[in-house]
């Protein structure tokens, strides 16, 4: 289900069954239904890896979800930082292990202005294991473009 749900820009959460309720809350198809950035990147070990740049047509509160290992148990992640730049602003979403209810999913509204931000992201993982990544900004005001899947 994960490797579908990244296939068509969704997402794939693992939690505990005792936070299934405060998770199930927390994804956007509720207050920021509408995905304006979505990309799914493979990582090993420790390091840092440049993402698509992140393009917004308007300035606002946006939705940043990210999903930070693909199987249970949840046992080699330790942390990773999100960053995004341009000349005018900056920012950043920082996620260690044991954060969001002990689960895979890491979520938070930031705001962004209208212009285009590169996008770097900072990963720490225990072991050698192979890590897919779901990292996703949703809106809450629908665009006039549909984001492509990834194949």
């Amino acid at each position: 289900m994960y490797s579908v749900a990244s296939k068509i820009n969704g997402m794939g959460a693992f939690e505990h069954d005792e936070h299934f309720k405060d998770v199930a809350d927390e994804l956007p198809m509720f207050s920021s239904p509408y995905p304006v950035y979505a990309t799914t990147v493979q990582v090993t070990g420790s390091g840092t890896i440049g993402l698509p740049d992140l393009y917004l047509p308007l300035s606002n509160d946006y939705w940043v979800a990210i999903t930070y290992q693909d199987h249970v148990p949840i046992d080699s992640f330790q942390s990773l930082n999100l960053r995004w730049v341009n000349p005018s602003d900056s920012g950043s979403f920082t996620v260690v292990a044991g954060a969001y209810y002990a689960g895979t999913y890491a979520y938070d509204y930031f705001t962004f202005h209208a212009t285009n931000y590169k996008m770097t992201l900072d990963y720490n993982y225990s072991g050698p294991d192979v890590q897919n990544l779901q990292i996703r900004v949703y809106s809450q005001t629908p665009l006039n473009n549909w984001l492509p899947y990834s194949d």
